[in-house]
C-alpha cells in the first residue's frame, strides 16, 4: 500500500497549492497524507497559517471528491523535525517521498524513493500571515513558553484539533498539558452514540503528538488531564504560563484567567489560533464552515446506520 508524504521546503515564501493539488489524485486508494516542511519555522503567526492554508486546502480537495476518497482521509503536517526523527518517519511510516523538482537537492540523501514534479512553478506566497487582527498582534516565538496548556474535546480528532495541538507543542519548551474533557460533560453533544471514550481520545491526541514531535525521545513532557469544570488544570496549576486556544474560545480564556486572578495565581499569556472555516468565518456568523466534531459523529452515525 501507498504511504505517501510531501516535502515542501519553504512555505513562508513561495505558493505550493497547485503543486499539492497536482499530486493528490494519486492518493485516492491511501488512508492518510502527511507533508513535512522541511524549513524551519520560528514564529507562531507562520505556522499558524501555513496549517490553516494546507490543512484546508487538502480537506477542501477531499471534501470534493468523496467518490473517491473516504471523509476519514487523515491529513498531518510535520514542521521543525530533528533529522533523526525524520529518518525514523522514513524508515517506519513512508515509501513514497513527493517533492518539486528544484528542491530535490535538499533532501537527496534521504533513504526513501522520490517522485520529482517538473514544470511546475512556485509562485511567491502574497499573504504570510493569518488575517485575524487578535493572532496579528500576538505573534509568539518556536518555544516560548516554559509551560503551555490546551483542551478540548478531542472527540473524532480532526484537523482543526491538529492545528490547536501544533501550535501548543510549538510554542512549549519544556512541558505541554492537554486537557480533554470527561465524558460526563459530553452527555448533551449531539450523535452522542458514537461519542469516543475519554480514552481513545486521550489515545488519538498522544499518538497525534508523538508524531509530529521534533525528537525521537525526550524533549517536552506531556501532561494529559481530564476536565470537569470550566477551568479545568488552568484552574489548579498554578506555573503555567501560557494558554493556547482557538479563536471562537477567546472569552474562555477571559474567564480562565480572571479565576485565576481571584484564586491567587499569575496570569496567563492567551494564544488565540485560526479555526479552520470559510475565509470570512468569524464569531458575527457562529465560525461559518468551522470544522466541527458533530459534523464528524453525524457522518458517522449515518455511515454505522446504514451498514446496519
Amino acid at each position: 500500500m501507498l504511504n505517501p508524504v510531501i516535502f515542501i521546503n519553504d512555505p513562508v515564501k513561495k505558493d505550493y497549492s497547485e503543486f499539492i493539488l497536482s499530486i493528490l489524485p494519486q492518493f485516492s486508494n491511501c488512508f492518510q497524507l502527511d507533508i513535512v516542511i522541511l524549513s524551519p519555522i520560528s514564529t507562531s503567526n507562520d505556522l499558524n497559517f501555513i496549517l490553516c492554508k494546507y490543512y484546508q486546502l487538502v480537506r477542501n480537495y477531499i471534501e470534493s471528491n468523496l467518490d473517491l476518497f473516504d471523509y476519514r482521509f487523515e491529513i498531518n503536517i510535520l514542521f521543525n523535525l530533528s533529522h533523526e526523527k525524520l529518518l525514523k518517519l522514513i524508515e517506519n511510516s513512508w515509501n513514497k517521498g513527493y517533492i518539486i523538482d528544484n528542491e530535490v537537492n535538499i533532501i537527496r540523501n534521504l533513504p526513501i524513493s522520490l517522485i520529482k514534479s517538473t514544470n511546475i512553478s512556485l509562485p511567491n506566497e502574497t499573504s504570510s500571515s493569518p488575517s485575524s487582527s487578535i493572532i496579528s498582534k500576538n505573534n509568539k516565538n518556536y518555544q516560548e513558553f516554559n509551560i503551555c496548556a490546551v483542551g478540548g474535546t478531542f472527540d473524532h480528532l480532526h484537523d482543526g484539533h491538529k492545528i490547536l495541538l501544533s501550535m501548543s507543542l510549538f510554542l512549549t519548551f519544556s512541558k505541554l498539558i492537554i486537557g480533554i474533557t470527561g465524558s460526563s460533560l459530553l452527555l448533551n453533544k449531539k450523535f452522542n452514540q458514537v461519542l469516543q471514550s475519554f480514552n481513545i481520545r486521550k489515545s488519538s491526541v498522544l499518538n497525534f503528538i508523538q508524531l509530529i514531535h521534533p525528537l525521537i525521545s525526550g524533549g517536552k513532557l506531556i501532561e494529559f488531564y481530564e476536565i470537569n469544570d470550566i477551568c479545568g488544570p488552568t484552574g489548579y496549576i498554578s506555573n503555567i504560563d501560557s494558554l493556547i486556544i482557538s479563536e471562537e474560545t477567546t472569552s474562555g480564556g477571559v474567564f480562565v484567567n480572571k479565576y485565576r486572578k481571584d484564586h491567587g495565581f499569575k496570569q496567563l499569556d492567551i494564544t488565540s489560533i485560526k479555526v479552520i472555516g470559510d475565509d470570512q468565518s468569524n464569531s458575527d456568523n457562529s465560525w461559518k464552515g468551522k470544522l466541527s466534531s458533530t459534523d464528524i459523529r453525524q457522518r458517522e452515525y449515518n455511515r454505522l446506520h446504514i451498514n446496519n
